[in-house]
C-alpha cells in the first residue's frame, strides 16, 4: 500500500484456515484489525481504509490511537452510501465517543448513518451467521474491553459418525436430532490491556487465535505495563502455561523502543514452549 506522497501504509496481512486477518498495530500510533469472516473490525486506528467496508465496528477503549478513525469510516461509509455502521464500545465510552462523532459530523455538514452501542463484559451480539462477538474484562487505565469472536459449530453424534450420507439425510427428514452443537471461541482480541486480563478472562486461553498486545521489552521496562495498562514480554512469558491451548498467538502493538527482530529474539528466549505458534505483526507486513 501507498501513502499520498509515496510513503508506504503498513499493513499485515495473516491467515488462519479459514479466518482472514488484516491489520496494523503500532503502540502510540495506531491499531486496528479487520476480521474475515465475517469482515467486522476491532478497533479504528486513524482510519484505515478497508475499515469502510465494514458495517461492524468494535472499539476496545477510547483512546485516540484506537478510535481516532470513527468519524472517518463513518464518513466513508455515508459517503458510500453503505448500509448503517453498528459501532459497539465500552458502555463508559458512549457518550464522549458520540461528542466526538457529532462534532465531526457538524464539521462535515453531514449526517452520519451509524448506531452507537454500548457493552459490558459478558454482553454479546450476532455477527454472523453462526458467529457472534462477546464482550470481555481487559485490565486498561480507561474503561475498555476485549471481544471473543465466537463460532457455533455442529457435529454428528458419535453414534452416527461413518453412517452414509442418503441415511443421515433419511434420518434428518424425519426428525431425528443427529448433531450436537458446540461454541468455539474462534478469535479473541484484547485490546490495550495489562496482566490483569488473565484473571479477569481466562477464557482467552480457549481461543484458536489469541491476539494480544506486547508493548514493552527488556529490564529498563519491567515497571512501564503495570504503569500504563500494557503487557512486557515477562509478564506473557509468566501466563505462558495458560495459554498452551492457543493455535496461534498473534502479538502486537509493540512500542517504538522496539524492533520486530527483538521482540522476535526475546520470544524465542522467554516462550520456548510457545515460539512455534506465535506470530509477530511486524513479520508480515506486505512486502516485508
Amino acid at each position: 500500500m501507498s501513502a499520498p506522497g509515496g510513503g508506504r501504509l503498513e499493513r499485515a496481512a495473516l491467515r488462519f484456515g479459514e479466518l482472514a486477518i488484516e491489520g496494523w498495530s503500532r503502540a502510540g500510533e495506531e491499531t486496528w484489525f479487520r476480521v474475515h469472516p465475517p469482515g467486522l473490525a476491532f478497533d479504528c486506528g486513524r482510519g484505515a481504509p478497508e475499515l469502510a467496508g465494514a458495517r461492524d465496528l468494535f472499539l476496545t477503549h477510547g483512546h485516540l490511537d484506537h478510535a481516532l478513525g470513527v468519524p472517518w469510516v463513518l464518513s466513508q461509509r455515508t459517503l458510500h452510501h453503505r448500509e448503517p455502521t453498528r459501532v459497539v464500545c465500552p458502555l463508559p465510552t458512549v457518550e464522549p465517543l458520540r461528542d466526538l462523532i457529532l462534532a465531526a459530523s457538524r464539521l462535515e455538514g453531514v449526517d452520519y448513518r451509524y448506531e452507537l452501542v454500548g457493552v459490558v463484559p459478558g454482553e454479546r451480539l450476532i455477527a454472523g451467521r453462526e458467529l457472534a462477538v462477546e464482550a470481555f474484562a481487559t485490565d486498561h487505565v480507561i474503561p475498555s474491553v476485549g471481544y471473543h469472536l465466537l463460532r457455533r459449530r455442529r457435529h454428528l453424534r458419535p453414534e452416527y459418525l461413518g453412517r452414509p450420507g442418503r441415511e443421515l439425510a433419511e434420518l434428518r427428514g424425519r426428525g431425528v436430532a443427529i448433531e450436537v452443537e458446540s461454541e468455539e471461541v474462534w478469535l479473541s482480541y484484547c485490546g490495550d490491556t495489562g496482566a490483569g486480563v488473565f484473571e479477569l478472562s481466562p477464557r482467552i486461553a480457549e481461543s484458536r487465535v489469541l491476539l494480544i498486545e506486547c508493548t514493552f521489552l527488556g529490564a529498563a521496562m519491567r515497571d512501564r505495563g503495570s504503569a500504563y495498562g500494557h503487557l512486557h514480554l515477562e509478564e506473557l512469558a509468566a501466563a505462558a502455561p495458560r495459554l498452551e491451548g492457543c493455535e496461534a498467538i498473534v502479538l502486537h502493538h509493540l512500542s517504538r523502543r522496539h524492533g520486530e527482530r527483538e521482540l522476535r529474539a526475546e520470544v524465542e528466549r522467554a516462550l520456548p514452549t510457545l515460539a512455534a505458534r506465535i506470530r509477530i505483526l511486524f513479520e508480515e507486513t506486505l512486502g516485508s
